[in-house]
């Protein structure tokens, strides 16, 4: 069944369907009807919204999730309306951030919420959109259904077929994702294939509100293969369905004692690269700050893209994000500690290459109580390395996007290591999970393996097992990847993107040879500079128009937030795709 646009025979039939309905695509959503207000605008315009969340702020920060799941970033630090720093060219009539909307709850601006709470926020922003919306200029139509396929000719009509049945007809369709669901990949079918033959137990990686955490209860020993914000996730979750207590002991270096509920596992951490996310300072009741750079500055950001032969990080980036981090602490009093021994110990406190080190439990339980210290203080040397690699993750994003590096180099520094390193600094979880997590250690519940981490089944004993290098050999009876689903267009099991590759019209994205080296194929989505789909034929789909975390090797940092003050990528790339979307349509004029 097609469903038409509904407008007097005079006007149009101008039609754009938006695909998802997070915060990436309730940006873009509040950036058309932001466009429906300007001069430039020929309406009616009706923008189908498309997503078995809608209305609940999507799949990942639904409002009906467990408060144990929490946000990694304060409440301060997330908004979804553009300020000046995105240089918005559409009216922005809303300023409301996330800490302006969880005030009346009692958050405060460096408070950290949970998940459903942003939930709450991207829903009302929802819901304010539709009141600001004129139904004579723009009309918003909610989906809560799955899109199974988009079709039609590259240039022409395109067709969005939806799970209850309906087709929609629309001259542009945005397809605003975060991280999608993936078929199990070879490793995992074995994981699952020796869990059915011994009757062990399986959670293969996906969303954390998907995950059945139950079934680890009354295990044994469970193997968690992941040591960042999904492994923090696990602790919470499997705390909290065994009715597990923490209460505070100042004789601990948690400053926190377990109380079992009953039920729990042993959990066996570990993970190639063996960096245990470290806690965000608590800054409370101070707000975080922007650090900008004075050594890797925009400016030889422009100019390190333009080099001719391409970037090597060792050689290239690493002395200046080195340097940066010595002249921040230079000129805020820590001479002792600005020098580069110092500074690779403090970032690779396990080393700089995934290799199983001696003594990886206690050198890692070591590093967590350093870190759970030194946020909780808050130790003002962490938390100026935590602001300054905030800021240099962002220009790091940039060159890749650029291109800039060679194939080698960001196929094993940046994509292979550096990424993990920025992230154990810069998206680590809230510091009462960090102490919850060490709490978990100090009652026996946890144990860390480090780098090198390996998985492996013993045939005689009918169990899993986890050793990294010549560590000891763990025997366990579950398995728990502790990690989101990969950026992999092949794995993909979206029905959409299953058609799209089935037809090739979705096919792998390609890091150019720009610099004379080997392209690199990746697991991203290939999309043009703009979004537009571009098939294997190389035809450029321009009215299908991209966004997010699968199309990630065109736009790095899809994943980060929207942090005020900062040109968030995810409120510039919605407004882009707001006006290319409506310009498609017939219905804007092009800023």
């Amino acid at each position: 069944m097609t469903v038409p646009s509904e407008h007097p025979p005079t006007e149009p039939a101008r039609t754009v369907v938006v695909i998802g309905a997070g915060p990436r695509g309730t940006a873009v959503l509040e950036r058309l009807v932001a466009a429906s207000t300007t001069p430039g605008w020929h309406g009616p315009l009706d923008v189908h919204l498309v997503d078995p969340d809608v209305g609940r702020g999507g799949a990942v920060w639904r409002t009906d999730q467990s408060h144990v799941l929490l946000m990694n970033t304060t409440t301060c630090q997330t908004t979804m309306y553009p300020d000046a720093s995105c240089r918005p060219l559409l009216p922005v009539p809303h300023h409301e951030t996330l800490a302006d909307f969880l005030a009346p709850a009692g958050y405060a601006p460096a408070d950290i919420a949970p998940r459903a709470e942003h939930g709450r926020y991207v829903a009302a922003v929802l819901e304010r959109a539709e009141a600001d919306a004129d139904p004579a200029r723009l009309r918003i139509l909610r989906h809560a259904c799955e899109a199974l396929d988009v079709s039609g000719a590259p240039d022409g009509p395109q067709h969005v077929t939806l799970s209850d049945g309906s087709v929609l007809e629309a001259d542009a369709v945005v397809l605003a994702l975060g991280h999608l669901a993936t078929a199990p990949s070879a490793r995992s079918q074995r994981i699952a294939e020796a869990a059915r033959r011994f009757g062990l137990a399986h959670l293969p990686a996906s969303n954390p509100l998907e995950v059945a955490y139950g079934a680890l209860l009354g295990r044994e020993r469970v193997a968690v293969q992941g040591m960042g914000l999904n492994f923090y996730d696990a602790i919470g979750m499997l705390t909290e369905l065994a009715r597990g207590t923490f209460v505070e002991d100042g004789t601990t270096p948690s400053g926190l004692r377990y109380l079992p509920g009953g039920g729990e596992p042993q959990l066996v951490a570990g993970s190639r690269s063996g960096m245990v996310y470290r806690p965000k300072p608590d800054l409370r009741p101070q707000m975080p700050s922007t650090y900008q750079p004075v050594v890797l500055t925009d400016a030889v950001v422009a100019e390190l893209a333009r080099r001719p032969g391409g970037l090597d990080h060792e050689r290239d980036t690493l002395p200046l994000l080195v340097g940066e981090l010595e002249s921040a602490l230079t000129a805020a009093g820590h001479d002792g500690l600005a020098q580069e021994e110092q500074i690779l110990r403090l970032l690779f406190p396990l080393g700089r290459r995934a290799v199983a080190v001696p003594d990886a439990h206690v050198r890692t339980r070591a590093v967590l109580r350093e870190a759970v210290a030194a946020a909780g203080a808050p130790d003002p040397v962490w938390v100026l390395v935590f602001e300054v690699l905030s800021a240099l993750r962002i220009r790091i994003n940039r060159l890749a996007g650029l291109g800039a590096y060679t194939t080698d180099s960001f196929t094993r520094d940046i994509d292979g290591f550096l990424k993990n390193a920025f992230a154990s600094w810069a998206s680590g979880p809230p510091l009462r999970r960090a102490r919850e997590a060490l709490a978990l250690e100090e009652a026996g519940l946890l144990v860390f393996t480090g780098p090198g981490f390996s998985l492996g089944v013993d045939e005689d004993a009918g169990r899993f097992t986890v050793r990294a290098g010549d560590g000891p050999v763990h025997r366990c009876d579950a398995v728990l990847e502790a990690h989101l689903p990969g950026v992999d267009l092949e794995a993909y099991a979206s029905p959409l993107i299953r058609a799209w590759r089935e037809r090739r019209e979705a096919v792998p994205a390609v890091l150019p040879d720009l610099h004379g080296d080997e392209p690199l194929v990746t697991g991203s989505i290939d999309v043009g500079p703009d979004g537009a789909l571009v098939a294997g034929d190389r035809t450029r789909y321009r009215r299908r128009i991209l966004l997010g975390v699968p199309v990630s090797a065109s736009q790095p940092g899809s994943a980060i937030s929207a942090e005020p003050r900062t040109s968030p990528q995810l409120l510039r790339y919605a407004e882009r795709a707001a006006v290319e979307a409506a310009t498609l349509a017939g219905s804007l004029d092009r800023p």
